[in-house]
């Protein structure tokens, strides 16, 4: 166990909210690791047994619309601590530690007088972790924080799982999952060998929701959860092809589940289109905290609480550099996606541990054996189109891309007209899509999406 320059016992007592007479939440934040919305029971994985995490969504909110920073894991968590998008802080490469003159809300919370904590996988740097009042690389460690951290002071928590990440050198749950009871998503071949590898790799989703049930069953033993806000959610999609390290929806699309006792009505579902930024500036806000300066999201307390249905009409992804450079953005609105691909000329290609998966070399057979459908052929295409607009709606599985039907040009051009001003907005490094801002826009403009 590593603890920082402070203890619990010399935190900032003065809390914001105590003249109010509300005391802040508790902040309890588990993150899995390459995990997809669409593969927990709650999401509609019929087959998959999640009791713990099942739970929490029926105690709470699920959020069907969350959406990753960035495929990649270091990039994506920058943002849940940081409220930025990953190349306005310098994170955007895989592996990027977090910069130490970047602010975080690790500062703001303890200026309010929460006690800070980090158990398992942070993946944002040694210097980092020295950010927390207490930092352990044991997950079940979190228990000596419900158990030892002042009863007169709030906490925010991290608990950093590494499940369903590669490899799956074992079967992680028993009995392990039978391969002809796994969900085969529509854009991976239906193969014994895909079959059996999602297998394994919802053996390791059933661990981590056991490991989940663990941490929950001594948040309550401790006598804390109902003063705490409880936020579930993965870095982002799962790895396999058209997954993780990729702009599609298996790439960025995952779960996210909040549950807040008084807060929040049991049991809801909310469609609001949520972002990777959008976490930190709900915590500062459900403290009583403003956001920081630099901070690009919104506060999910009104879509929390009732208030608001939505607070956003957009969110923008980001991918760069993770075993090769593959600069690409993407914008996605209620209906539409559009992604930008930097490097057009280069074709698909697998982050290194999908490239060595049975899933990817058995999407390869297929191929050579001519067995592949023509829109499962496309991702082994030798280049890729410079720009890419799916109808999310009419088709889920980004198959089939409008952006030379003549049809959807109107919203062709809204969308890279919405992406080049967040990448102005955002400093972004790419050259956008506009090189100035429409007349209507002037510098400095907040994003209204």
């Amino acid at each position: 166990m590593s603890w920082s320059r402070r203890s619990f016992l010399s935190a900032a007592a003065t809390l914001p909210l105590a003249a109010q007479g509300r005391r802040p939440p508790n902040i309890l934040f588990l993150i899995s690791d390459d995990h997809s919305a669409a593969d927990l029971g709650c999401y509609g994985a019929a087959k998959l047994p999640t009791p713990h995490l099942d739970r929490l969504a029926a105690q709470g909110m699920r959020f069907t619309r969350a959406y990753a920073t960035a495929p990649q894991c270091s990039p994506s968590r920058s943002s849940y601590f940081s409220g930025c998008t990953p190349h306005t802080i310098g994170t955007s490469r895989q592996a990027s530690f977090y910069p130490s003159f970047e602010p975080s809300i690790m500062e703001s919370l303890r200026e309010a007088g929460y006690v800070t904590a980090a158990f398992g996988k942070v993946h944002q740097g040694d210097e980092f972790d020295r950010r927390f009042d207490l930092f352990d690389a044991k997950i079940d460690a979190v228990k000596t924080l419900f158990e030892k951290a002042p009863r007169d002071k709030p906490f925010f928590a991290q608990v950093g799982y590494s499940d369903p990440h590669r490899p799956y050198p074992s079967r992680a749950a028993a009995p392990p999952t039978r391969p002809e009871d796994v969900s085969v998503p529509a854009f991976l071949p239906d193969t014994p060998a895909v079959r059996q590898d999602l297998a394994a790799y919802w053996d390791e989703i059933r661990r981590l929701d056991a490991q989940i049930g663990r941490a929950l069953e001594a948040l309550e033993v401790s006598g804390r959860a109902g003063d705490t806000m409880v936020v579930f959610t993965g870095d982002h999609g799962f790895p396999f092809p058209r997954g993780k390290g990729s702009l599609y929806e298996g790439g960025l699309l995952v779960p996210l589940i909040v549950r807040w006792p008084g807060r929040i009505t049991a049991g809801s579902v909310s469609e609001a289109l949520t972002a990777g930024v959008d976490l930190a500036p709900t915590w500062l806000d459900a403290a009583g905290l403003p956001p920081g300066p630099k901070m690009q999201g919104r506060s999910l307390v009104p879509v929390l609480t009732g208030a608001r249905p939505s607070i956003r009409n957009a969110v923008f992804a980001e991918r760069n550099w993770h075993n090769h450079t593959d600069p690409q953005r993407c914008v996605v609105t209620e209906r539409y996606k559009l992604i930008y691909n930097g490097r057009p000329e280069q074709p698909y290609r697998p982050t290194s541990d999908i490239a060595a998966s049975p899933s990817w070399l058995s999407y390869l057979e297929e191929d050579v054996r001519g067995r592949l459908s023509q829109d499962l052929r496309r991702l082994l295409a030798p280049s890729r189109p410079f720009l890419e607009l799916y109808d999310l709606q009419a088709d889920p599985n980004e198959f089939h891309n409008l952006v030379e039907d003549p049809r959807h040009e109107a919203e062709r051009i809204r969308h890279e007209m919405l992406l080049s001003d967040w990448m102005h907005e955002t400093l972004d490094y790419l050259p956008p899509l506009y090189y100035s801002y429409p007349a209507r826009d002037h510098p400095g403009r907040r994003l209204t999406v």
